[in-house]
């Protein structure tokens, strides 16, 4: 993963008892389901940073390998905002991996306007926003029968500013 830049020196992580993994920074928190079948259930609060893009990249690596396909569900209601260098590599990354796809919940117009550049820089529409819960739930159960929406679980023992 080194061609990408990063350090992720600032990300922490920790497995969740329901199987997920929760990655936090000082900026933001993404907690991570897996599905199977391909599908993965991303739930975002903050500020989504390059460090967090590496996640997101490994996990469409794994899925893509033993599933032959990539279907990010995003939960993004409460992300403030995705950083520009996340956005740049997340459009990159989906521009060279055709069996990707990402269907976001979002609150925002900013966060449609960015996926709709997404769209146009990838020359395809693998990027959907949808702002009704359940119409997003709908997609992701086409995707997979068991997929379910979840909500960020902290810990008690956990400290996330974001």
């Amino acid at each position: 993963m080194r061609r990408w830049g990063w350090t992720n020196e600032r990300m922490d992580s920790r497995n969740c008892d329901d199987g997920s993994v929760l990655y936090y920074d000082s900026q933001g928190v993404m907690q991570v389901h897996d599905f199977g079948r391909g599908v993965s259930l991303h739930v975002r609060r903050g500020i989504m940073t390059l460090d967090f893009a590496r996640q997101v990249i490994e996990d469409g690596e794994r899925q893509i390998r033993n599933a032959g396909r990539y279907v990010l569900m995003v939960d993004g209601a409460e992300t403030r905002m995705h950083t520009t260098e996340f956005r740049e590599i997340m459009t990159s990354w989906f521009t060279t991996h055709e069996a990707a796809r990402v269907h976001m919940l979002i609150r925002s117009r900013m966060l449609e306007m960015a996926l709709n550049v997404a769209n146009l820089m990838m020359g395809n529409t693998r990027a959907r926003a949808y702002f009704n819960p359940e119409v997003w739930e709908v997609v992701g159960r086409d995707e997979v029968p068991s997929f379910v929406r979840r909500h960020l679980v902290i810990p008690s023992d956990l400290r996330v500013v974001a």
